[in-house]
């Protein structure tokens, strides 16, 4: 057990002068006071024998138990707090209908490319402790899954939920990328950062990337870009060119005007590799150790302190 203020003990003394301060008066009152007055100061002493000890020793438990409670008694918590880091992050994933191409493995079986997307980015999303993260999800449009929070898992569990074809099966990247812009645009972090992902080209919405760009770095947020796509064909519609519309050229540009940088992802190590560098672009430069979490063990000896004054009130009036 630890004390949040250990400076209020010094007050502990303090009766003791109260007592010297009454005595002294008490005998100035004897030259020449009222008689009223000079029986409130001798009131104590009229109390003989064991009542008067257990009055006394409950007075100063009392007391003791009064300045416990103003150094504000605490231990250690075993849950423990991330400090917030000052940093903002949004990550936008494409739910485009090419998502759904098989064409990418995860832990040795053929898998779509959004599942692979979501194992990905939840374990970068569940490694950014301390940081406001927010969730953008777009196809022919974007909105916001999960506003800027400290709430990691919450996010985590909006892009788990994510499907192919809710909102739509075309590809809005600049439409996406200026929403994202939004969700940052009121933070006060001092870094803040977009991570972008994509498998198609931009054949809907309204903004141009290359505009959300711009907006992008106009106003200090990076902008990382992947390109996701297999070169491996696969024995279904589109094996013959299975990353055939996947426009590199667009997310490059974005990336280089707001300050990110461009990957390209052929598999599900290249993309869980790419995550993992992102990871340390965007980590703060200096660490701050975990806030640990003070339990406030106040309320005992306020308890303790309520039952004492109950015994002493029952004691003054039983002798009354």
């Amino acid at each position: 057990m630890s004390f949040l203020w250990p400076w209020v003990f010094l007050l502990l003394p303090l009766p003791f002068w109260f007592e010297f301060h009454r005595t002294w008066l008490s005998q100035a009152a004897a030259i020449d006071v009222s008689p009223r007055l000079a029986s409130a100061l001798n009131q104590v002493s009229q109390r003989t024998g064991w009542r008067l000890d257990i009055d006394k020793a409950l007075a100063w438990l009392i007391w003791i138990l009064l300045l416990i409670a103003l150094a504000q008694p605490g231990k250690p918590n075993q849950a423990t707090v991330q400090p917030a880091s000052g940093r903002a992050l949004s990550v936008v994933i494409d739910l485009s209908g090419s998502m759904e191409r098989e064409d990418f493995e995860w832990q040795g079986e053929v898998s779509n490319r959004l599942d692979v997307v979501k194992q990905a980015a939840n374990q970068f999303i569940g490694a950014r402790g301390g940081d406001r993260v927010s969730l953008v999800l777009f196809a022919s449009e974007a909105y916001v899954a999960a506003p800027l929070t400290f709430d990691l898992k919450a996010v985590q569990h909006q892009l788990s939920a994510a499907g192919i074809g809710m909102a739509g099966r075309s590809t809005g990247i600049g439409d996406a990328l200026g929403l994202a812009i939004q969700t940052l645009r009121d933070d006060p972090s001092s870094e803040k950062a977009i991570v972008l992902l994509s498998d198609g080209t931009n054949n809907a919405g309204a903004v141009e990337p290359e505009s959300a760009a711009e907006l992008a770095a106009e106003r200090g947020v990076r902008v990382h870009t992947i390109a996701l796509g297999s070169d491996q064909e696969r024995a279904d519609a589109f094996s013959m060119a299975p990353s055939a519309d996947l426009d590199e050229e667009t997310l490059m540009r974005i990336a280089d005007s707001a300050q990110g940088q461009f990957f390209r992802a052929k598999t599900s190590a290249d993309l869980t590799q790419i995550y993992a560098i992102i990871d340390e672009l965007e980590t703060a430069e200096v660490d701050t150790p975990p806030i640990v979490v003070r339990r406030d063990l106040r309320h005992w000896p306020l308890l303790l302190l309520l039952g004492c004054l109950l015994i002493r009130t029952a004691m003054r009036r039983g002798q009354a």
